[in-house]
C-alpha cells in the first residue's frame, strides 16, 4: 500500500517537472521570436538586444526539451524512443552550428554620432572584418537609434558590403538637423527623419 503510494508519488512530481521543462522550453522559444520581430527595422532596440539571442535561449529551450523527452513517461516504447531521438538530433544539429557559427570570427568597431537636433538620435556604423567564412572581406551596417529607455527603436538605414560586388562604405553622416546622407563607392542616399514618429524615409 505504502510502495503504490509513493510510486503515484512520484509519477505525479515526474509529470509536474515534465509539464515545467515543457514550459520553460516554449516560453523560452517565444521569448526569442519576440527578440527575433524586435530586430527588424524599427523595432525596439532594448528588447531586441535582451531577446534576440539564440544561443541562449534556444539552448535553453532545446535543453529543457530534450530533459522533458528523457523524463516523460511516454506509454508507447516506439514513440519514447522516436521523441528522445529527434530531441537529442536536434541538440546535436544546435551545437554543431554554433560551432561553426563562432568559427566565423569577425573584428567589429563601432561609431556613434549624436543627431545636431538632440542626443535623443543617433547615426551609428557597425564594421565587421570577416577574415573566413562564406562572405569573408568588410561589412558594415548603418543603423539610426532613436528615442530611450523601452521605447527606443533601431531603423536599419543601409546593409554594405559581404556581396559579389563588393560595395564598400565612404561615409555616414548628419547632413541636417533631421537628414543622414549615406555614401558608397556606387551610390549615395539621402534619409529624412519623419517629425512625428522619427522614422527614417529615404529621399527620392
Amino acid at each position: 500500500m505504502n510502495g503504490g503510494t509513493m510510486d503515484k508519488r512520484r509519477s505525479r512530481a515526474r509529470r509536474i517537472v515534465v509539464r515545467l521543462l515543457a514550459t520553460c522550453g516554449l516560453a523560452a522559444v517565444l521569448l526569442y521570436t519576440e527578440g527575433q520581430w524586435e530586430s527588424r527595422s524599427g523595432g525596439r532596440m532594448l528588447v531586441a538586444d535582451l531577446l534576440n539571442r539564440p544561443e541562449l535561449l534556444l539552448g535553453a529551450a532545446l535543453g529543457a526539451l530534450i530533459a522533458a523527452a528523457w523524463l516523460g513517461d511516454l506509454r508507447a516504447a516506439a514513440l519514447r524512443t522516436a521523441t528522445r531521438a529527434v530531441t537529442v538530433t536536434a541538440g546535436v544539429v544546435f551545437v554543431l552550428g554554433v560551432l561553426a557559427a563562432h568559427k566565423v570570427a569577425a573584428a567589429e568597431t563601432r561609431s556613434r554620432e549624436t543627431a545636431p537636433a538632440g542626443a535623443e538620435r543617433a547615426l551609428v556604423v557597425v564594421h565587421r572584418s570577416y577574415a573566413t567564412g562564406p562572405a569573408p572581406g568588410e561589412h558594415w551596417q548603418v543603423l539610426l537609434e532613436s528615442g530611450e529607455g523601452w521605447e527606443a527603436r533601431r531603423w536599419s538605414l543601409a546593409d554594405i558590403g559581404g556581396g559579389p560586388d563588393d560595395t564598400r562604405l565612404v561615409e555616414a553622416s548628419w547632413t541636417g538637423r533631421e537628414q543622414i546622407t549615406v555614401v558608397t563607392d556606387s551610390y549615395r542616399r539621402v534619409f529624412n527623419l519623419d517629425q512625428d514618429s522619427g522614422e527614417p524615409v529615404e529621399a527620392r
